[in-house]
């Protein structure tokens, strides 16, 4: 199980953006309860249009790969990596993680080039497999930030 939220880590400003109502609430309650500042949203195009207002700032986006609409969480990454790189300034750059129900492991064998080329590059910092049990996420998300002062 995952220990109490280290004193090394501040609160993580969170979105989570996923079309399956019942694991936002489990996200958010999870994130919500170790001191963490969540917002979420179950479609891509609304938290992209929250991204793109420019009065926001997340530490961590974590975002479903696959979603309806034609956008996939990979679109939003690129959109979120690049507005930071166009605006620079003296923000920290925001982490994204990937969540997929594809076994990860066998990600060269998939015939899913972007999730490959995620998986390479520097848009997305971590792709995390489905389920995920809380303790493991909760361990992903906080070593990730654990060093950082944000």
């Amino acid at each position: 199980m995952a220990k109490k939220l280290s004193s090394a880590i501040s609160k993580i400003r969170i979105l989570v953006v996923d079309d399956e109502p019942d694991i936002l609430l489990r996200i958010s309650a999870l994130l919500e309860r170790r001191g963490h500042c969540v917002k979420t949203f179950d479609k891509l195009a609304q938290a992209l249009e929250h991204i793109a207002s420019g009065d926001v700032h997340y530490d961590l986006i974590i975002t479903e790969y696959r979603m309806p609409g034609g956008i996939t969480g990979l679109d939003l990454a690129k959109q979120v990596k690049g507005h930071k790189r166009r605006k620079g300034g003296g923000r920290r750059e925001t982490k994204v993680f990937l969540v997929s129900a594809f076994d990860i492991m066998s990600l060269p064998e998939l015939n899913e080039p972007e999730l490959n080329e995620a998986a390479k590059s520097e848009i997305v910092d971590e792709i995390i497999q489905k389920p995920i049990r809380n303790d493991k996420l909760i361990d992903i998300i906080e070593n990730n930030f654990l060093h950082n002062n944000h």
